[in-house]
């Protein structure tokens, strides 16, 4: 599980951004709401949305530990071609 929180301040293109707590971009502590511990990304924004219906994941946060722990791409040999 990774910490979420979520910007205060919209981005350029209006929206809010979801970050977790080692992302490089994540918002100083006044700029920040504390959305809680999930899973992924995904479980957070609808958290967020809640509240801010524009909310996003951060691009640099959208990595493969923002996939479900059930999806097939999160087994890295699903993700290499068997010849």
């Amino acid at each position: 599980m990774k910490f979420y929180y979520l910007s205060t301040e919209s981005n350029d293109e209006g929206d809010f951004e979801i970050h977790h707590r080692e992302c490089p971009k994540i918002p100083s502590f006044h700029k920040r709401l504390y959305l809680g511990p999930f899973n992924n990304g995904y479980e957070a924004m609808n958290i967020a949305r809640v509240s801010h219906l524009n909310s996003v994941i951060c691009e640099a946060c959208q990595t493969e530990s923002m996939l479900p722990r059930f999806s097939p791409l999160h087994d890295p040999e699903s993700l290499q071609s068997h010849p």
